[in-house]
């Protein structure tokens, strides 16, 4: 089998610069385990500038448009596994355009991207199987102080903002392009879970510790772990109610939590792809995490 391992900012995908550093460790991490989990052929596309002999297997630089190239390769592959941002729609149109060629996807259904990367329609839906934030629609005006202003479609703390009162409101400059919900400030500890989906499970790889820097802009400084966690059942049972709920989460994905202190923990995000964790789980875990995403994404 023959798979395009296709990673977004490693491409030179619009606004992926910042998260270069990210991408290239959880490209170089799964392109390791995916030639060990025995793909006849690992393909790789990356932008020119970003060539610098560090990921390995079969590197195809992006030569003109980068969807153009990415639908290209796409046709050259038997299989797809696609790590992009939710934002803009990214993640979204890329997976449609694999499921509309008939590739075998490594990776979650579009439905359930789709579901994931509004955060509107994403809390509606899981808010009465587990704790989620109150999200509304960002209008200016209204908001229980303090609370969180970001993208409907974000990722990453991108263009994430702590708001204290109704003044803050004013000073807010916000992006165009894009919607934004609004969420009450929920203080706590920052973690994120690793997740494989298979033969109808849902496998816990492992939690990390999130860096957040909270300010009046919130922004995310990377990860710590695999940590010890001292409630880790309920982070599986956390995952498995969301799984329930959105089926189309398969192969490898993520979600991100705040634990109070107390051992109540609020889903944050779901994140329907590989994780800025991924290559953390993949030095600790006990097997090979594609071979197990392969068996999630033939459910």
């Amino acid at each position: 089998m023959r798979l395009l391992v296709f990673e977004y900012a490693c491409a030179g995908g619009e606004g992926g610069e910042p998260f270069y550093e990210e991408g290239r460790a959880m490209l170089a991490a799964l392109v390791n385990d995916c030639q060990k989990a025995g793909f006849d052929a690992v393909t790789t596309l990356l932008h020119p500038e970003f060539n610098d002999g560090s990921i390995p297997g079969e590197i195809i630089q992006v030569r003109g448009g980068l969807l153009e190239s990415a639908r290209e390769e796409m046709r050259r592959n038997d299989a797809v596994w696609i790590i992009a941002p939710e934002t803009r729609g990214r993640l979204l149109d890329l997976t449609r355009q694999a499921e509309s060629m008939g590739k075998q996807l490594i990776g979650s259904s579009a439905d359930a991207v789709e579901i994931c990367g509004d955060k509107l329609v994403m809390n509606h839906l899981l808010q009465s199987e587990v704790n989620t934030p109150e999200s509304k629609p960002f209008d200016g005006t209204s908001g229980t102080f303090p609370c969180v202003v970001k993208p409907v479609d974000g990722a990453g703390c991108e263009n994430t903002f702590l708001v204290r009162d109704h003044a803050g409101f004013a000073s807010l400059k916000l992006p165009e392009g894009t919607g934004f919900i609004t969420q009450p400030f929920i203080a706590g500890g920052h973690f994120s879970a690793g997740l494989v989906s298979y033969n109808g499970e849902v496998e816990l790889l492992g939690i990390c510790h999130q860096k957040i820097s909270i300010d009046a802009q919130i922004r995310f400084e990377g990860v710590e772990g695999p940590i010890k966690y001292l409630h880790k059942e309920k982070v599986a049972a956390m995952a498995r109610a969301v799984k329930s709920a959105i089926p189309g989460l398969r192969g490898y994905w993520g979600i991100d939590f705040i634990d109070d202190g107390t051992g109540m923990l609020t889903l944050v995000e779901v994140n329907p792809r590989l994780t800025s964790s991924y290559a953390l789980y993949s030095s600790a875990s006990r097997f090979n995490i594609p071979r197990y995403a392969i068996e999630g994404a033939a459910q």
